[in-house]
């Protein structure tokens, strides 16, 4: 491109996906990038970081990525690796808060700290402003505010207050040269703050960035880390505070290779002192080397946003703002925008949750590919997440903590028992909780009487849960002595804590008790990151913390399971850098969703940031620009379909009118012209919905009688459609016999002989009837191992060659690996590597010499008078020898004897030997398993005994005559002790009083 004059304007460039790859290679000097939702801004910068990477630019460890949020450096991290050409463990990517801190660490002494100081969090912070306050001479302050200095919601006020200041680079005196009447106090607490936080060796997050913006000020730090990091890219720049813009801007000083990423029309976070202006000023702010302005490309194409979501979201802001979305090119392919009205709150609900079921069963669109949106968590989510569960649909819930867990509140109780921290009384209640909980289970009848053997007055309670409850010896001893909770540092006193009791043990073996492990593992989590901030506190100090609601509030690692797909359920704040396919924008209510209240604190903070008008009208209409940007983004989060539900009535917060955002969204010259109920009663599409039609027909005296007469005939016959029968709503069935259960035609498979020959009971109950059989992460790893063999492999035999490479295998298991199905980080970092270990070990070792001639192959056979069918994951032939191939992804192996007689593969031998186009290519002589996980060296490898076969054909038709006849059996045998079906078992001391008469 050619070089411009400083005088002269630099231009704009608009690029289609096409320009892509010589805009993302010229990376030098400050670009601004441009782009509105979908046109891939974020993967715009990634690939500009790979490309700076693997041209030689500049080394992963001297490339800076700054992201607004964890989330989007998790985001950003992992498309990162994805993209390079090589591995790396070197890459840069963090918040700036994290960068700020390193930043600190590396050069505490030049911004005058001995050490550097250790971060508070926000509740800390809050408690250590409210202890200053308790000491301020009220004579001091404002006549406002003085009966208000030892109130908890002032202490939140003026936190508020200096976090703002501290986003706005505004110290004491630059506080003091305001003028404000009302501030009168808050500069000489300001500086009194300081002194304090300084002198106990601790630091807050708005300090900590502004200690950075000054540290990069100084021309020594600025040059050191200016060697250190060539470039650096910005994403999401239209979120970004005063600090952090001076910040970005001292970072380049020296060599301006800076690119951000940004959408004016997302900028949502004002109430975090994000400041729209940023993005305006950017190309003045950061100039190259001859002084003329950044370049400022723009994404013109939307990969994600249909033509009629993105016009009815362009509406919506009304063109307040210039920039990309109004000149965006709409993704390809149809998009809808609905808006319904509703009476009640119930109703609503009640028709999106149904909703979500259609999508998901009518269109087969996976619950996690759906989200529901609102603007307030505490109107309408607790009524849709009883209509969620009702329907049985996952979601997440925004509104559950991690302190709201079981096994979390168990240590808050432990912590209040040992420590007697809230009195007598409290401790008694923890006690008991803990006694009658989940852990020790003691009948409520046996802790009364112990209770009224030991009176309040004289009673020990290690004592008495050491003589009274078995196993108790441990918890009593914790009791007993509390230096574990108010001495170590706390993620030493929780690890004490989970050593010593036995009763934790069966929390970590139990496979029944997931939801407790991931609780455990997200407070061990939280609890080292406290620490890391805090490296002295202790576990009573954190549990002090915990009922804070900003408090860990969102734990990196889930505290609830994820092994199915689930609909998103959260805020529109939150939304941002999401993506779905259907998006509800829900309890959209005037007087909520747009919410114009001024968001006024009593200080007044928003008169700290100069971008924000002063006036009431100006600020009300800045809050409703604001709110209509943040609908924008909401909208755009969705490739087909957006759905504006609102409750008409809403009586106990007096809010009726559905929001002005209706008229916008539809078009139309007034939101009555907008909003209509959406369409009557649809077909039922589950069993529950056609028995409640069913039923609702049947009672409603208006229908037409032959409909009514209908309804009747098919609620009589229902069972046979699985509705309930018409007499029977409650109760238990009578028990019923073992047969009925296979009918006359039927078929088998290997692998349900092997699991009938183990035990016919857990069979037909597992296999046949679906008990206990759920779907495991073990079978999902399986899955993924065959479904990449199979890919690799099959292209390998269609080419000629005689396998695949390990680079091939690693490939496209990356590809196909998906974090979420195996339950996020770090827990899926675990599966990967298990994956890519087994991988790199069978290609490093095959474990033969020969060429595949099929691969997941069709075998039929007949045997017992019955049908029987496999598919035989490789079959190949060497040296004149057809060998069948069995791939096994379990940890554990057979014994040779067991796999030399394995009817699996026996099965796979025969009916191999009855298939001429396997036969062409030799006789099938040999069947092998391979268990490329099981080891950590080669593969290993177990062979079937071809002398078993003729056993093999009697074993088979044994199996069908047993299953025919509807022998059910339980045979015990090792894997009992895992079995799912163990407490309906007669063979089991769990399942015989099932079956006592």
């Amino acid at each position: 491109m050619p070089m411009l004059a400083p005088s002269e304007p630099r231009p704009e460039y608009r690029i289609a996906p096409d320009d892509w790859p010589d805009y993302i290679a010229n990376c030098e000097g400050p670009q601004l990038i441009v782009g509105g939702p979908g046109t891939g801004k974020t993967e715009f910068l990634v690939r500009r970081a790979a490309a700076i990477i693997d041209a030689g630019r500049a080394g992963p460890e001297n490339l800076l990525v700054l992201s607004f949020s964890r989330r989007g450096v998790a985001d950003v991290a992992d498309r990162l690796r994805n993209a390079l050409d090589r591995s790396t463990r070197a890459l840069d990517i963090s918040t700036y808060h994290s960068f700020a801190l390193r930043l600190l660490e590396t050069h505490a002494t030049v911004a005058g700290w001995q050490a550097t100081p250790q971060v508070l969090t926000s509740p800390e912070q809050l408690r250590f402003v409210a202890a200053l306050l308790a000491d301020e001479d009220p004579a001091l302050w404002s006549p406002a505010h003085r009966s208000l200095l030892r109130s908890s919601t002032f202490a939140a006020e003026v936190t508020d207050f200096v976090l703002r200041c501290r986003e706005q680079l505004l110290g004491p005196q630059e506080l003091a040269a305001l003028g404000r009447a009302e501030w009168r106090g808050l500069p000489d607490f300001l500086q009194r703050y300081d002194e304090t936080l300084r002198r106990a060796g601790r630091i807050d997050y708005g300090t900590l960035l502004a200690t950075a913006v000054d540290l990069l000020a100084h021309s020594g730090v600025r040059a050191a880390v200016a060697g250190q990091y060539g470039y650096v890219l910005v994403d999401e720049y239209q979120d970004t505070s005063r600090a952090q813009a001076l910040l970005l801007r001292n970072l380049v000083a020296d060599h301006g290779n800076i690119t951000a990423a940004a959408d004016p029309y997302q900028s949502i976070y004002s109430f975090r002192g994000t400041d729209l202006e940023n993005v305006a000023r950017f190309p003045d702010e950061f100039r190259d080397e001859v002084g003329a302005p950044a370049r400022r490309i723009v994404l013109t194409t939307s990969h994600r946003v249909p033509e009629a979501i993105l016009n009815a979201a362009v509406r919506v802001t009304q063109h307040d703002l210039p920039g990309a979305a109004g000149q965006v090119v709409p993704a390809a392919g149809p998009g809808s925008v609905e808006t319904y009205r509703f009476e009640q709150h119930t109703e609503e609900a009640e028709w999106v949750a149904a909703e979500i079921t259609r999508l998901h069963l009518e269109q087969g669109l996976p619950y996690d590919r759906i989200a529901v949106f609102v603007r307030s968590k505490r109107r309408f989510l607790p009524e849709l997440s009883r209509a969620l569960d009702r329907r049985h649909i996952p979601h997440d819930r925004p509104d559950a903590r991690l302190v709201d867990q079981p096994a979390v509140r168990f240590v808050i109780d432990c912590v209040i028992a040992a420590t007697g921290s809230e009195g007598p009384a409290e401790r008694d209640r923890a006690i008991r909780r803990m006694l009658l909980g989940p852990l020790f289970r003691m009948p409520p009848g046996q802790l009364r009487n112990l209770e009224r053997a030991h009176p309040v007055v004289e009673r020990n309670w290690p004592a008495v849960i050491r003589v009274s409850l078995a196993d108790g010896g441990p918890l009593a001893d914790l009791l007993a002595d509390n230096t574990w909770a108010v001495h170590p540092p706390a993620s030493d006193g929780l690890w004490h804590l989970w050593s010593r009791l036995p009763q934790l043990h069966r929390v970590a073996t139990d496979e029944t008790r997931g939801d407790e492990r991931l609780a455990w593992t997200s407070l061990f989590q939280v609890v080292a990151r406290f620490n890391e901030r805090n490296p002295r506190a202790s576990l009573a100090e954190y549990c002090t913390l915990l009922d804070d609601d900003s408090f860990e509030a969102r734990p990196l690692l889930s505290y609830r399971r994820r092994d199915c797909d689930s609909v998103t359920v959260t805020t529109l704040h939150q939304s941002k850098g999401l993506d779905f396919d259907v998006v509800f924008i829900s309890d959209a209510v005037e007087g909520v969703f747009p919410d114009l209240r001024s968001r006024d604190s009593l200080l007044g903070a928003r008169h700290l940031n100069p971008h924000l008008p002063t006036d009431v009208a100006g600020y009300v209409l800045f809050r409703l620009q604001e709110e209509r940007r943040l609908a924008y983004t909401a909208m755009t989060r969705a490739a087909r379909r957006v759905i504006w539900t609102a409750t008409t009535v809403s009586g106990d917060q007096g809010i009726g009118a559905p929001s002005r955002f209706f008229a916008l969204v539809a078009g139309t010259a007034s939101v009555a012209a907008a909003v209509a109920r959406p369409e009557g009663v649809r077909p039922p599409v589950t069993v529950a919905e056609m028995e409640a039609f069913l039923r609702r027909l049947l009672l409603d005296p208006s229908a037409l009688p032959p409909d009514r007469v209908a309804a009747l005939a098919v609620l009589a016959q229902g069972e046979r459609i699985g509705l309930r029968p018409p007499e029977v709503f409650y109760g238990i069935r009578s028990r019923g016999p073992d047969t009925g259960v296979v009918g006359p035609e039927f078929s088998l498979s290997a692998t349900q002989a092997e699991a009938y020959e183990r035990c016919p009971r857990r069979y037909v109950l597992e296999r046949r009837l679906g008990i206990g059989a759920e779907s495991s992460i073990y079978a999902e790893f399986g899955l993924l191992m065959h479904t990449v063999l199979e890919s690799v492999e099959r292209v390998a035999m269609e080419s000629g060659e005689p396998r695949a490479t390990a680079g091939e295998a690693l490939e496209e298991f990356n590809r196909r690996f998906s974090a979420e199905r195996f339950g996020g980080p770090p827990f899926a970092e675990s599966w990967r590597r298990r994956g890519r270990d087994a991988l790199r070990r069978l290609y490093g070792d095959w474990p033969s010499s020969g060429t595949a001639i099929a691969l997941e192959q069709d075998l039929q056979g007949r045997a017992g008078g019955i049908e029987w069918r496999g598919r035989a994951d490789r079959i190949e032939v060497g040296a004149g020898t057809v060998t069948v191939v069995d791939y096994k992804t379990s940890r554990s192996l057979p014994t040779e004897a067991d796999a030399a007689r394995s009817l699996q593969l026996g099965f796979y031998l025969l009916a191999a030997a009855a298939d001429p186009e396997i036969t062409a290519h030799g006789e099938p002589r040999s069947g092998e398993m391979w268990f490329p996980v099981a080891t950590r060296r080669s593969t290993a490898v177990r062979a079937f005994d071809g002398s078993n076969l003729p056993d093999i054909e009697s074993r088979m038709e044994a199996v069908a005559l047993g299953i025919g006849r509807e022998a059910w059996p339980a045979i015990p045998n090792g894997a009992c002790d895992r079995c799912p079906v163990r407490q309906i078992c007669p063979a089991q001391p769990d399942g015989k009083e099932a079956f006592v008469s």
